[in-house]
């Protein structure tokens, strides 16, 4: 899923996740209410945003379908006879996509109070897409267009004016279908929603197979924990594969957690394995115990562990390492995942976190495990007056403050209290279903204590109005949303839990696929079409499940800067995802062991690596004559045309990557890749997966770098400054060989008097294609 801020400043485009957050959060105006309450306790299904500049674009969050929209004129006046200008202008928008192979998320983004016509200045509106920039304004008029796409970083707006700020009314919901998904009933299958069964794990059982993010464990009361790490040697390391090679552990202590059970979370971070402890208290609450429990260079070394650590068939163990279970074919007979816990606020030892015994369930990010809360406007104590007096909401406010000593709890003490740090957080994790505000159908129910004697409405020229100012900003019976009751997110927290699940969809993939293609061609580089929008999206179809499992298995969309580098380079060695063998190699002095799979495994001994990590001898022998003492067929379980096949072509790209054993530098390809996105970064990853050879001899490297470049624009943050971007790197000047000359401009011979040839490098300048040409 690629999702980003509705807000995209330039300066912190390429700012890291937190970085991101803090800002977004720092853009926060509660001054009409925070989510999901406002000042009179009423639901408040979004958050308010100031861009910080006028001319800062509101932007689509995901690709998505348009569902209703309305284009005003000019801002409302509200209330009458007052300056306070409000705009009516919207976009919502339908968004359908994946988080994994089995799980459909399907959820809307409302941007509200966007600003109107009058308002705009003429390049403004040319950014706008085509059914906002050429609709006819006019009062309340919302349009539902039929199939009208949207993309994600697409220009929707600028903020428009509420009640006199300069702010836009931002909102995530989700329909109770699409939120807990639908039971099979006769003929209808069942429908995987992306809440279904989160929270409600039974101990000892695991979440969902369509993991991101985070790993989670969560260990049962009296568990006991040990000093050392049972498969360790002298001092305390396990030996890894190679002459000399040691990772170090550190020594924990035995005892057991005897008060409460233990909630662990994982990240993998940089190379770091992260893991720090939540002792669960007796409401249900977490509380952190103690600093978190960190090893250097674990996710870099998973490979080489997981061969020392499960030698019958690493690729299992790798995943119980990765994943702290296996999801994919692969299974060993060293069914044990023991690692270091902490398990008091002083004490850390080893435990076997997939013993049977010790009945650790094993969660991920996408069972929302970790301070999320359901609260339903049926647990209300009325649930159609449009008031939240949920308890447990209450409970979570509190009593409000008298901040400034006034005598009357106002706007302004919520705004102080309810902005207090550990206030906002607990607000953020609320997911809350409620009557959406933007429905006029019962006014006078969802108003009704405003109306009574001495309310704010009671009179009777004041409801009137109120009720002609509800309606100018209203569109849900217009938009055909049917049940205006749904499930809200606070929309920055929701961004920030997905931004954190890179499974990328068939159109995301396909997206991925450049256009065009500048190829050397003698000493001119010609533009040439490589893939249409349908051929792109076939391709990526064939492949998206495939490549997405082996890009999570091998932590290699943990970052889309590691999945930036990885597709450019898989680009690159498929020929645009068309090849899965290496182009005329049957005569080379290594066939048959040629290049096979999306990053090309060559070589006997890097396809002895690759079957002796996957136990292929073993769960698919093949003896043939073709590939003598293997014992398994690269041309049936790698290049053939099969979904195993299509599995393991892609499998083996991500274990090549990740393998410090057999790529080109022998340095892991994701350690290269987390050092940045600029021209050196490029070239060195380059080496790692073609060649330890200099620069201007890596095969393809042009290809490389205008993929990188291309595709950087559709995974990042960044906004296209251009149709075109320019890229200078040095290569080889010809696509065939020249002769050879000395400086004094004489002819190069070799011992035989034959005039010698080569490639002749220089510094090439070139203007990347970046049209995307999606429908």
């Amino acid at each position: 899923m690629l999702i980003s801020y509705p807000i995209l400043p330039a300066n912190l485009q390429a700012a890291d996740e937190e970085a991101k957050f803090n800002y977004m959060l720092g853009r926060v105006r509660p001054n009409e209410g925070v989510y999901p309450v406002s000042f009179h306790n009423r639901w408040h299904g979004g958050i308010h945003l100031d861009p910080g500049s006028d001319n800062e674009p509101i932007r689509a969050i995901a690709d998505g379908e348009i569902v209703a929209y309305r284009v005003a004129a000019s801002p409302e006046i509200y209330p009458a006879g007052s300056q306070d200008m409000v705009d009516t202008s919207f976009v919502l928008i339908k968004h359908t996509t994946q988080s994994g192979e089995d799980t459909l998320v399907v959820f809307y983004s409302l941007y509200m109070h966007l600003r109107s016509r009058t308002q705009l200045n003429a390049a403004q509106q040319a950014q706008l897409p085509p059914c906002l920039r050429n609709a006819t304004p006019g009062p309340n008029v919302v349009r539902a267009p039929a199939s009208t796409r949207i993309w994600r970083k697409d220009v929707l707006g600028f903020a428009g004016a509420l009640y006199g700020c300069r702010q836009v009314h931002f909102e995530i919901f989700a329909t109770d279908a699409n939120f807990k998904g639908t039971p099979a009933n006769g003929n209808t299958p069942a429908q995987t929603g992306f809440w279904r069964d989160r929270l409600a794990i039974p101990q000892g059982q695991h979440g969902i197979r369509d993991v991101f993010g985070d790993t989670h464990f969560v260990i049962p009361v009296n568990r006991n924990f040990v000093e050392r790490h049972p498969r360790a040697i002298a001092p305390h390391r396990i030996d890894l594969p190679g002459a000399n090679n040691f990772y170090n552990l550190a020594l924990g202590q035995a005892g057991s957690n005897t008060t409460e059970a233990l909630h662990v979370t994982v990240q993998l971070s940089q190379g770091r394995r992260i893991a720090t402890t939540f002792r669960i208290l007796a409401d249900g609450s977490r509380e952190r115990l103690g600093p978190p429990v960190e090893q250097d260079d674990y996710e870099y070394e998973l490979f080489r562990l997981a061969t020392a650590l499960y030698p019958d068939c690493p690729s299992a163990g790798f995943e119980y390492l990765r994943f702290g279970r296996i999801l994919g074919p692969d299974s060993t007979t060293r069914n044990e995942n023991w690692q270091l816990v902490r398990y008091t606020s002083t004490a850390a030892g080893y435990i076997d976190l997939a013993a049977v015994a010790n009945n650790v369930s094993v969660w991920s990010d996408a069972d929302f495990p970790l301070n999320w809360q359901l609260l339903d406007e049926g647990q209300a104590a009325n649930a159609s007056d449009g008031i939240c007096d949920v308890a447990l909401l209450l409970q979570l406010i509190g009593q409000v403050p008298d901040t400034n000593q006034d005598g009357v709890i106002d706007e302004t003490d919520f705004d102080t209290y309810t902005s207090r740090p550990e206030i906002a957080k607990k607000l953020r994790f609320l997911i809350c279903k409620h009557p959406s505000e933007w429905d006029s159908g019962d006014l006078a129910n969802r108003y009704q204590r405003e109306r009574e004697p001495g309310g704010p409405l009671n009179d009777a020229q004041a409801w009137q109005k109120f009720e002609a100012h509800v309606n100018q900003m209203a569109f849900w019976s217009q938009a055909g949303m049917g049940d205006r009751s749904v499930w809200h997110f606070h929309p920055l927290q929701f961004i920030e839990h997905y931004r954190h699940c890179p499974w990328l969809t068939t159109d995301e993939l396909a997206q991925c696929i450049p256009r065009r293609n500048l190829h050397l061609s003698g000493t001119q580089f010609s533009n040439q079409l490589v893939a249409t929008w349908p051929t792109a999206r076939k391709r990526a179809d064939h492949w998206s499940i495939h490549t997405n499992r082996s890009l999570r298995k091998y932590c290699i969309s943990n970052t889309m800067q590691r999945l930036l580098h990885f597709l450019a380079q898989l680009t690159e060695e498929t020929g645009y995802y068309r090849l899965v063998r290496e182009g005329g190699a049957q005569n080379a002095p290594y066939a048959p062991y040629f290049g096979r799979g999306l990053i090309q495994l060559t070589h006997r001994e890097n396809y002895i690596a690759y079957g002796n990590f996957r136990n292929f001898a073993h769960t698919h022998p093949s003896a043939t004559s073709g590939f003598p003492g293997l014992g398994w067929d690269p041309d049936q379980l790698i290049a053939g045309s099969t979904s195993h096949n299509a599995e393991n072509c892609a499998d083996s790209a991500g274990f090549y990557w990740t393998c410090p054993n057999i790529t080109a530098t022998q340095i892991n390809a994701i350690k290269v890749s987390d050092r940045g996105t600029g021209i050196d970064e490029v070239v060195e990853v380059s080496k790692t997966t073609n060649g330890n050879v200099s620069i201007q001899n890596i095969n393809g490297l042009a290809t490389r770098f205008q993929a990188f470049t291309f595709i950087k624009y559709i995974l990042l943050d960044l906004v296209k400054p251009d149709d075109t971007e320019r890229v200078s790197f040095v290569w080889r000047r010809n696509s065939s060989r020249e002769p050879l000359f000395h400086p004094n401009g004489q002819p190069v011979f070799n011992p035989n008097g034959q005039q010698k040839t080569g490639y002749i490098f220089t510094t090439h300048s070139i203007d990347v294609p970046l049209s995307d040409q999606r429908p």
